[in-house]
């Protein structure tokens, strides 16, 4: 990689502006460090856009699935204690969990932190947040569209013991044997958390203060909404609404699902724990590349791995909640450490890291990190990819053939897929491209998509 060319931050911050009208984004800090120093931080727009309150370089964000990765570090941190292994069964430390009599048995700590335990998407998020927000405005639309009730169909999940037994109840038909496909699941890095608490015999909030945060020297991480109430520079939510982006106040909160993503923090702290990673023996064994996705990158233990970027591996987390859009990521070879955060949800979070990353370290700010390209015709076994594709967790997609083009269906509008291989496909949200997979039965027909990560059925 070559070195960053005069006027950089100039075309970063361009950019920025750019993308910031055209998302309607309200306020978003970011920051880049390398060699523990800080070469690049600020806030742009809005932290609260109602009192005309600008975001800073130290304003308070909720992070919310890079808090995997601080789960994941605890797990390695008790491994290294030698209070367990990532090889030990679940039901070791869960002896009520069950999955189903077939799977349950061998389903270890390593699958849950790789997500391939065999655990299909659930509802368990949904009712593990319920309380958190019946008064937001979102849940004020979702009464209006009469979706309120799929959040209410269960009793709301409070606890740990609540998660275990909606999965003791539900038994949710497994995905496949452990370790044989990778399918994100919130309930395993949730249930990764009961197991922390389990073995420390500490909560994961004090467990996580006490060997993460203070040695870190972490001023401003929370995973407690009220803490937010003592601290100054804290962002506002936001939340796009009928087209109109609107205040929507109400923290997500689950304390049963704390390990899953529910931290908040800042900038500069987000900074100093990508940068404890450089002296650590822990980046090695989460920063592994242990399960490919369809993207050509690999899942760790609460990271995703690109192991070839220009020679240089990326190491990263993005997160998505309400008013929450996240981006954690370093490399290593470099030691360079960067961070977005965005009091929006389903922002192109990814996109604006990648500019700031590329053009720090000498790249073109566009340069693309997804190797597909659109192939010169269909591929014959595509004939079979339209249908409708569910999960308990809420996904709703349809792929249709119209004029001669494959559309896809997602949250009401239709976007074009492109195939990229004999059951691979190109589909681009917010200026973003993702690589949809389909996934094929036994006897060769279409059994559900890879999609946002998950394992996505289709319906028959």
């Amino acid at each position: 990689m070559t070195t960053p060319k005069t006027g950089w931050k100039d075309e970063f911050e361009e950019f920025i502006h750019e993308i910031m009208e055209e998302f309607e984004i309200p306020g978003l800090s970011l920051g880049l460090s390398q060699d523990g120093e800080i070469k690049y931080s600020r806030g742009f727009g809005y932290s609260n856009r109602e009192e005309g309150t600008r975001a800073t370089a130290d304003t308070v964000y909720g992070i919310a699935s890079i808090t995997k990765s601080f789960t994941a570090l605890a797990i390695m941190i008790l491994e290294r204690e030698g209070k367990l292994s990532t090889g030990d069964p679940v039901v070791k430390y869960l002896p009520e969990f069950n999955a189903g009599d077939r799977i349950t048995p061998a389903i270890t700590i390593h699958h849950f932190l790789t997500h391939t335990a065999g655990l299909p998407p659930t509802p368990a998020l949904m009712y593990a947040m319920v309380r958190s927000i019946e008064g937001d405005p979102t849940a004020k639309k979702l009464k209006e569209e009469g979706k309120w009730e799929k959040w209410t169909e269960e009793p709301p999940i409070d606890t740990y013991e609540d998660l275990l037994d909606f999965w003791n109840r539900k038994k949710p038909d497994p995905l496949g044997n452990p370790g044989a496909q990778f399918s994100y699941s919130n309930d395993a890095y949730s249930l990764l958390g009961t197991i922390v608490e389990r073995v420390s015999g500490v909560s994961l909030e004090k467990f996580m203060e006490e060997k993460i945060f203070q040695p870190q020297k972490m001023e401003k991480i929370t995973f407690e909404p009220e803490m937010l109430k003592k601290w100054q520079d804290v962002t506002q939510l936001y939340a796009r609404i009928d087209e109109e982006v609107v205040p929507a106040p109400c923290w997500n909160h689950s304390p049963a699902m704390l390990g899953a993503g529910f931290l908040k923090t800042k900038v500069p702290d987000l900074l100093k724990y990508g940068n404890s990673f450089f002296s650590s023996h822990h980046l090695q064994r989460m920063g592994s590349p242990y399960f490919p996705l369809p993207d050509g990158k690999y899942y760790g233990y609460g990271f995703m791995v690109q192991p070839d970027y220009y020679g240089n591996t990326i190491v990263e987390h993005g997160g998505s909640l309400k008013g929450i859009s996240s981006h954690l990521g370093f490399i290593p070879e470099k030691n360079v450490v960067a961070t977005v955060l965005i009091n929006l949800v389903e922002m192109p979070v990814t996109r604006i890291w990648n500019a700031l990353v590329n053009l720090f370290l000498g790249l073109p700010k566009h340069e693309e990190r997804i190797p597909h390209k659109k192939l010169p015709s269909i591929p014959r076994a595509s004939r079979d990819w339209p249908g409708k594709y569910t999960s308990q967790e809420g996904a709703e997609i349809d792929v249709t053939r119209e004029e001669g083009k494959f559309l896809i269906r997602l949250n009401e509008k239709k976007q074009e897929l492109i195939p990229a291989s004999a059951d691979k496909a190109i589909v681009t949200r917010r200026g973003e491209k993702s690589i949809v997979q389909f996934l094929r039965d036994g006897e060769g027909n279409v059994s559900g998509m890879h999609m946002g990560l998950r394992i996505i059925k289709k319906e028959r």
